[in-house]
């Protein structure tokens, strides 16, 4: 059975908090949006068991990103 070699390059040090300007949109909303009220909101919708689910704030953060960027689904562009 081969094997392949692989070589890769150093990472960069530069971390979003260098790479996202302090007054940007998303910094704001980050700090004055409370979604503690999710997780329980949503917690008789998820299985007790099975695989491991996107944590339910997290996933509302995405929708707002998606919303506020104007990113649609693919399945909502067939027409």
């Amino acid at each position: 059975m081969g094997s392949k070699q692989r070589h890769f390059a150093p990472l960069s040090h530069a971390s979003l908090e260098d790479l996202v300007p302090a007054d940007h949109f998303y910094r704001h909303l980050e700090r004055t949006l409370n979604l503690s009220f999710v997780r329980e909101f949503v917690q008789e919708t998820y299985a007790g068991r099975g695989r491991p689910s996107i944590e339910p704030s997290v996933f509302f953060k995405l929708q707002l990103v998606m919303f506020f960027e104007g990113i649609v689904r693919c399945a909502n562009r067939i027409s």
